[in-house]
């Protein structure tokens, strides 16, 4: 499959657009075209013993969780261990395509998978993802006299993404209101103004939540637990020997629990939940969480995303047959507890 069609797939599962602005996420590393994508590796990181495992497999397109690239590199040398990732990848034909954030976001993406250590009802982010209805991000209003309206639609319907009304009042004045993306509001209200509008009103549509896709989960237990068997469920979900917990004074039963993938520090801070699990809390955050009543569970932050790789390649088969998927077999957390 070429690697063009490949990515498109890809978006279509989590369109980059739900990443955090503050992300790098898409196509990264991009080999000359044409490339055919037939072996895919899955990996949380990108570190040079992953990146000789994907070289030794074959492998076409490497799908890292987190970007290799996240700031920007002014030259590609053989300095750092970073840039001669890409230089290898270049070398070899290899593209690097990260989704980050986009999957965090997305529903049944990492957060999805996260809280289903536990079972769980009326799961929901905790911070919503917002969205336009579509790509008609501005209303614009003007009130016309009734003989120039014909032409005046005509003219507009050659502006793309543009939404035209339909005209049927009789009146010597007619107001109409189209919408049309931010890239095109000057040039409808130029439009206008050849057919001695009276007024013209510009409004920016709101976004709206986008029911299911958003940062963290949060959801009701069907049955209470005990913070001892809350650690059980956590350690063979994640398949993990050991992990912390920091008990909250307040209660030893739970109720509620709230997680995030990764750093969940600022996003959990403040959320009504008997239980936080995430990979990573600073120590302030976590003296914070468990003197307001909620229990902490940290797993490093990579053993909180890494799991859902299984998942994401059983997802990922069906909609690219004929392409080979694997989860590489040396990613790890960088930490150890010895």
């Amino acid at each position: 499959m070429e690697l063009k069609e490949v990515v498109k797939k890809l978006n279509q599962f989590a369109p980059t657009s739900l990443a955090e602005k503050w992300d790098n996420v898409g196509l990264l590393i991009e080999p000359s075209s044409p490339l055919q994508v037939k072996k895919i590796m899955l990996t949380n990181d990108l570190t040079p013993p992953v990146m000789e495992e994907a070289v030794a497999k074959g492998t076409n397109l490497i799908i890292s969780y987190h970007p290799p690239i996240f700031t920007g590199m002014k030259c590609v040398t053989q300095k750092s261990w970073k840039e001669r990732i890409v230089t290898t990848c270049l070398e070899n034909r290899i593209g690097v395509f990260s989704p980050h954030t986009s999957y965090d976001c997305v529903q049944d993406g990492v957060n999805d998978w996260l809280i289903k250590a536990f079972d769980v009802v009326d799961v929901r982010p905790i911070q919503n993802a917002m969205e336009l209805h579509s790509n008609m991000s501005n209303s614009i209003s003007c009130c016309v006299p009734r003989t120039q309206c014909d032409q005046l639609q005509e003219e507009l319907s050659g502006i793309p993404h543009i939404r035209l009304p339909p005209l049927s009042a009789e009146t010597d004045d007619l107001m109409i209101t189209v919408g049309c993306s931010q890239n095109n509001v000057s040039k409808v209200v130029n439009v206008m103004n050849k057919y001695t509008a009276q007024f013209i009103e510009v409004k920016q549509m709101s976004k709206v939540p986008k029911a299911g896709y958003g940062m963290g989960r949060i959801g009701k237990l069907k049955n209470k637990l005990t913070v001892e068997e809350a650690i059980q469920k956590v350690k063979s979900h994640l398949q993990l020997d050991s992990i912390r917990i920091a008990k909250s004074p307040d209660s030893n039963t739970l109720e509620t629990v709230a997680v995030c993938a990764g750093s969940g520090g600022s996003l959990l801070k403040d959320v009504r939940a008997s239980l936080y699990l995430t990979g990573e809390m600073s120590h302030h955050d976590v003296l914070h969480a468990v003197y307001s009543g909620s229990n902490v569970i940290l797993c490093d932050h990579s053993n909180s995303e890494r799991g859902f790789l299984k998942h994401l390649k059983m997802s990922l088969e069906p909609q690219l047959p004929g392409v080979d998927i694997f989860v590489s077999a040396v990613d790890k957390d960088p930490l150890e507890i010895v």
